[in-house]
């Protein structure tokens, strides 16, 4: 069913777990409230919940994008009516992509209420630190752990985060941007929002003269942590600071009796984006498959535009 703004928010906070791409503050900093639906299964004793947003699609019609879900329950069923309530609302077209960790009974339930594999655009594979283990770093890592000890560099947990900090960040994220060629921005005014929002934290590796190298944003939920964002100067991967914010983030969360460090998706591949997944395989982190990216069309028709619109839109495919 679908339901206003504010009750849904109330019912979220229900859940044993919300995903950052769930949260309210995520809905606000990366496109606002305009054209989004709130869906639970039900008011008493939810089980599933998400936001999506609308889109009229030239070509195609209706377009809801669900882009993260918070589930209490892996019941066939279950998933199975609430993803056919979704589709009762008369979309044309729905894309879900879950960074929930896979359940067969997902899939299995999500089959059944109509979806189906699209053209996967996103990696559905992940990294997944265990906090509460002894640490298994590769030496890679470790090497340049020292080299960042070597050369002074300090780590810092921003608890009052400025409009400033977010400025340094941004700029360190162009370096970043420009050097793997990323096609979007972090806008220091929306990062300012997300990061005085409950849950969210950015940490700097600094050397000396307070010359900030690295950064990165974690959204930490009860026992999962979520890597966000990252940003890591020219300096910053040459001085070791890229591995040092990391593995200090990683000892922060464990203290702080967090179990769980999700990477996000990683793209193992044969080009120059399997350098991401080495890097943070680094961590000694276990390899995890998401829910990832469904699919439901109203005709074959629709299918066909859509895939081609991606096919023409050159989308990285998985």
């Amino acid at each position: 069913m679908i339901i206003d703004r504010h009750k849904f928010f109330n019912i979220q906070k229900r859940f044993s777990n919300v995903p950052f791409n769930q949260t309210e503050a995520w809905l606000e900093t990366t496109g606002g409230i305009e054209n989004t639906v709130f869906f639970i299964d039900r008011e008493d004793n939810p089980q599933l919940c998400c936001w999506g947003r609308v889109f009229n699609r030239k070509f195609i019609g209706i377009h809801l994008l669900i882009d993260g879900l918070s589930a209490n329950t892996s019941n066939i069923k279950h998933i199975r009516d609430f993803f056919q309530n979704v589709v009762s609302n008369g979309y044309t077209i729905i894309e879900v992509s879950d960074i929930g960790y896979y359940n067969s009974n997902f899939e299995i339930g999500i089959r059944q209420a109509g979806f189906v594999r699209p053209l996967l655009s996103l990696c559905p594979l992940t990294l997944l630190v265990n906090l509460q283990e002894d640490f298994q770093f590769h030496r890679n890592w470790k090497r340049n752990v020292i080299k960042a000890t070597t050369n002074n560099i300090n780590f810092k947990v921003v608890d009052k985060p400025a409009i400033q900090d977010c400025e340094v960040f941004s700029s360190l994220f162009n370096q970043l941007k420009d050097r793997k060629g990323l096609g979007f921005n972090v806008i220091s005014e929306s990062l300012y929002k997300l990061l005085t929002s409950e849950g969210y934290k950015l940490f700097f590796a600094i050397g000396e003269n307070k010359h900030h190298l690295s950064a990165r944003v974690v959204y930490i939920t009860k026992k999962i942590a979520y890597d966000v964002y990252a940003a890591n100067s020219d300096e910053g991967i040459k001085s070791g600071a890229a591995y040092y914010i990391q593995e200090k983030i990683l000892y922060y969360l464990k203290q702080n009796g967090v179990e769980i460090f999700d990477y996000g998706r990683i793209p193992p591949s044969n080009d120059e984006m399997n350098n991401i997944y080495v890097a943070k395989s680094y961590s000694g982190g276990v390899p995890m498959q998401y829910n990832g990216q469904w699919v439901f069309n109203k005709s074959r028709k629709i299918d066909l535009i859509y895939n081609l619109l991606k096919y023409y839109r050159k989308q990285r495919r998985y």
